[in-house]
This record gives structure tokens, sequence and C-alpha cells, in this order.
């Protein structure tokens, strides 16, 4: 899919619309009877109404991603975006939306400084992902830097860059919930994305930039700046 030209964005409204519809499943778990009528299907009670600021928090969390996979699939990525890849950024939408929803709506913890040090990591780590993108599209979008890699901006911190923040502001939303079953999504992301997305994208940027890319791979770290 890297570098393939896309002739519909057909894909890119079904996506947007099945994300609709889990923030609007979100918005009936957080402000609705979703947790009782859920929860009752599989014979549990839910006695708990929760903390409305957390559930405010988590439902606002929903509607920045929202706001940023829009932006991402009509104004940052240019590429194909096929079915495959559907599959996958709605399996991961469900989680983030609907799951982490499940797991944090009946939370009856105030808020405390926990929670303000996860929303501080949640928008730094939005703001690493899509900034980080919009930089590049930038830089892209001038004709000379055409066929250029792009070593610039966030991204001379780690060569995913993006990746990191994208850890970041899932693992700040699992910390909102104060349920510890929320930390298997982010674990389970950051497997996805050391043992499928980085090396799918390194072989891809290999072929395609060759001693470029070596060179910037000796003096860039893969992940997290400064460390990895």
């Amino acid at each position: 899919m890297y570098g393939e030209k896309e002739t519909t964005k057909a894909l890119r409204i079904i996506c947007t619309l099945v994300h609709v519809a889990f923030l609007g499943i979100a918005a009936w778990i957080y402000f609705g009877d979703g947790t009782e009528v859920i929860f009752g299907w599989f014979g549990s009670e839910s006695p708990y109404s929760g903390n409305m600021a957390r559930r405010i928090i988590l439902f606002s969390f929903g509607v920045v991603l929202f706001l940023r996979i829009s932006l991402t699939l009509f104004y940052i990525l240019k590429r194909r975006f096929d079915w495959a890849e559907l599959g996958g950024v709605l399996f991961a939408l469900f989680l983030y939306q609907v799951v982490f929803a499940l797991l944090g709506a009946r939370e009856t913890k105030p808020i405390g400084i926990l929670d303000v040090v996860a929303i501080a990591i949640f928008l730094a780590g939005s703001y690493l992902n899509t900034g980080s993108e919009l930089q590049r599209k930038r830089f892209k979008d001038k004709p000379k830097n055409q066929g250029v890699l792009y070593t610039q901006g966030l991204f001379q911190y780690a060569r995913h860059i993006n990746y990191f923040g994208d850890t970041l502001w899932v693992s700040a939303w699992a910390m909102i919930t104060r349920n510890i079953w929320a930390f298997l999504i982010p674990v389970y992301l950051v497997a996805m994305f050391m043992f499928f997305f980085i090396p799918s994208l390194t072989k891809h940027l290999k072929a395609r930039y060759g001693d470029k890319y070596e060179s910037w791979t000796k003096k860039t770290k893969v992940f997290i700046p400064f460390i990895y």
C-alpha cells in the first residue's frame, strides 16, 4: 500500500461513517443507559453510575480522536487506503471508542492528579502523531521534495515518532479509565508496531531510499526519542 495511488475515497467514507457509529455508541454508554443495557446482555448488573467528569473526559478523548482520524483520512493520507487497512483501523477504533467506554464509564473515583497527568500525555501524544504527519505533508507537498526522504521536524527525534505519539495517547486513555484491563490495548498496539508496522515500513523505506535511509537509521532512534 505504501506509495500506491488511490482512485476512490469510498473506503475512507465508510471508515468515517462507522467511526461516527462507534462514537454514538460511546455517547450512549457515557450519557445514556448503555452500560446497564450492555452489561445486562451478559447477565451482569451495572449498579454504578460512574463519575460524570470522568465520562466527559473520556468522551472528549473520543471526539478529539474522531477529528484527528478524519483529518488524516481526508487531508494527510494520500496513498491508497485498502480493505485490509480499513479492517485494522476499524478494529482499533472499536477498542478506543467502545471498549474504553465500557471499561471506564462505571469508574466512581473523582478526577485526581493521575488523571490530569493522563490528559497532558494524551494531548502530547496527539500532537506528536498528527503534528509530525502534518509537518511531513507540508514538506512532501512541495514539488522540489517529491521523492525525498523526510527526516526533519519531529521525525528527527525518532524515525517513527508518529507511532510513539499513538502509544502515548492510547496509554493516557487507558489511564483515564482507571481499569487495569484497559492497558492490554496499548500493549497490543505496541506489539503491532514492533512486529508488524515498523518492519513493514522499514522494508519499504530501505527499498525506496537506499543509502539515505541507512544513514538516517544510524543517527536517529527507531521509536522512542533518545532511547530506542
